[in-house]
């Protein structure tokens, strides 16, 4: 199509005859086309102003309206009868043909100017879309042959909404719906995934924390234990996510109080597998204390790949602060994740003791996980080294070690505690057995509870650990004979006995475990290569006296366990 240039600079195109019926096949044939003779008109008003004769039976051929292109002007006569259309000012010659004119339509000036601007508006849009947002360049080859097909079409959409303006209101109102709805479903898809339950950003306040559900939690999931002086609320809280081969083989148990809790992110970062935690919760205002927990362990929740939170509550402490909770109002906390602390609220008055055994035990049973078959049970203040869950995993999964009877052996894992001034210096803590031996011969490292119990670690041989450097393999080097009071950490099977409620914050409570299991036909072996650690060195001031080996009670405790032991293992010829 060429251009045809009207009086105030806007540009029309041609449309002939031959174009209204190969690109606009829904106007009709334009003898018989009223739509179509309107735009012929339209098209011709540009040459009159005040009026246009058009055939309703024309001849196949090219009408001849001058055109303007390049550096020349056209200049168009103007005709009140029928006769040929003439000749540009180059001096070429257009033939045209001529037209038997059977009658006239005559429209008002100011509707061709309507008309005139609408017809040009619409070409300009489609002939410099693509030029106004330079994308020619960037078109391909196959781009470029179907731009005209995209123009024509766009050409028929807008004439044929022009023409409905109705048709084109309800278009228009389809499409600000439609809009709107997918902008508010992004919305609603930021809002409540990203901030509420994905929340990247820990500085963000996280406002979706009413306490109401976790406390109907405990309702639903409380039971005493045997004594009835602790209520056991198991799978409290959990997050799982997707592991990667074999890192459900091997579970950690751990246990604390509200004031370590924070301890738990260390063991996370080292830990790939599952975790299984028992929290516990004393004092007249143990709410707030199960408030800070659901609060803390949202804010850390995407630091953990598995875990699974139990509660065991003093039967003073549920009495007095939590009971009724579930009743409450609902508090909704608004809170900075970064700034959240621990505010000691423990009741002095509750002299409930720490129930460790009963604590380990309640981690055990929440493993929930069926493909685990090994558990490793630590202190909270206890932490693993850098790998060894994955030596671990690596241990158990060698087809070489054929000879092991992994599911009637105990793997002992030497246990240590590094000075404080090592971490106030900003020394590194060690990442292997090498490492840890350069801080041992600098007086940084010694083993656990040296300064308390000796003979409570005395059958790992530390001695003799540290100088087996010849391999870098997680082999067992000794397997010693045990004799109470050894109580060592230890990896091992998911079936090996239970730890003795009976016992609390006493001396013995892990000897009794160990002394159990042996009895029941475990043996031991020290594992080289790997190694846990605690903090700082322990001294006797930093303990009740309950923790002591010589304490009475848990002496007495002791015997009286001894003497369970033999009747429930009758027929065994091993003694502890």
């Amino acid at each position: 199509m060429d251009g045809l240039y009207l009086p105030d600079g806007r540009q029309l195109a041609l449309i002939d005859r031959d174009w209204i019926l190969d690109e606009l096949p829904h106007l009709g044939n334009p003898d018989d086309n009223s739509d179509a003779n309107y735009l012929l008109a339209s098209a011709a008003a540009a040459t009159s102003g005040t009026g246009v004769t058009t055939g309703s039976s024309a001849g196949r051929g090219t009408t001849g309206i001058g055109t303007g292109g390049g550096g020349s002007s056209h200049a168009v006569p103007n005709h009140t009868g029928g006769g040929s259309i003439g000749a540009d000012s180059t001096g070429a010659n257009h033939h045209g043909t001529s037209a038997n004119h059977n009658h006239s339509l005559l429209y008002n000036p100011d509707e061709f100017e309507g008309d005139l601007t609408l017809l040009s508006e619409i070409v300009d849009e489609t002939q410099n879309k693509w030029s106004d947002f330079g994308l020619n360049q960037l078109l391909t080859p196959y781009a470029r042959s179907i731009r005209p097909a995209f123009k024509r079409y766009f050409l028929r959409y807008s004439l044929y909404c022009s023409r409905r303006p109705r048709l084109n209101r309800i278009i228009k109102i389809l499409s600000i719906i439609i809009i709107g709805f997918l902008f508010m479903t992004l919305i609603n898809g930021v809002l409540f995934s990203s901030v509420l339950f994905l929340q990247e950003n820990p500085n963000e306040p996280d406002y979706d924390l009413d306490t109401r559900p976790y406390y109907k939690t405990i309702e639903m999931k409380k039971r005493f234990d045997d004594s009835g002086n602790y209520l056991i609320i198991q799978n409290f809280v959990q997050y799982q996510t997707n592991l990667s081969k074999n890192a459900d083989l091997i579970a950690l148990n751990l246990h604390t109080d509200i004031e370590q809790l924070h301890l738990l992110l260390q063991h996370a970062k080292v830990w790939d597998g599952p975790i299984s935690l028992s929290l516990y919760v004393k004092g007249a205002r143990g709410s707030d204390d199960i408030d800070y927990a659901s609060i803390w362990l949202r804010c850390n929740r995407r630091s953990f790949k598995v875990l699974n939170v139990h509660l065991v509550i003093s039967a003073k402490a549920y009495k007095s602060s939590i009971s009724n909770q579930h009743n409450s109002h609902s508090v909704k906390y608004a809170v900075s994740c970064q700034h959240i602390t621990y505010v000691n609220h423990t009741d002095e008055t509750d002299s409930t003791p720490y129930p460790s055994n009963l604590l380990r035990n309640v981690a055990r049973n929440g493993n929930i996980l069926p493909s685990v078959k090994y558990i490793l049970t630590l202190d909270i203040d206890i932490f693993p080294s850098a790998d060894l869950f994955h030596h671990l995993v690596s241990f158990y999964t060698k087809k070489t070690n054929t000879n092991e009877i992994f599911n009637r052996t105990l793997y002992v894992i030497p246990a240590f505690e590094i000075h404080i001034n090592t971490i106030k210096r900003s020394i590194a803590l060690p990442q292997n057995k090498r490492e840890l031996i350069l801080l041992w011969n600098d007086e940084q490292i010694q083993p656990f509870q040296k300064d308390i119990c000796s003979s409570c670690q005395f059958l790992t041989n530390y001695k003799a650990w540290k100088e087996e450097t010849k391999s870098d393999e997680i082999l067992p080097i000794f397997r010693p004979h045990y004799s109470q009071p050894w109580k060592p950490y230890y990896v091992g099977p998911i079936d090996v006995p239970m730890f003795d409620s009976r016992f609390k914050a006493h001396a013995h409570a892990r000897i009794s475990q160990s002394c159990e299991s042996f009895m029941a036909g475990y043996d031991f072996a020290v594992l080289n290569n790997v190694y846990v650690y605690r903090l700082g060195f322990l001294d006797k001031s930093q303990l009740p006296n309950t923790k002591l080996i010589e304490d009475d009670t848990s002496l007495l405790l002791f015997q009286q366990f001894q003497e369970d032991l033999l009747k429930r293992y009758s027929n065994t010829t091993r003694k502890c």
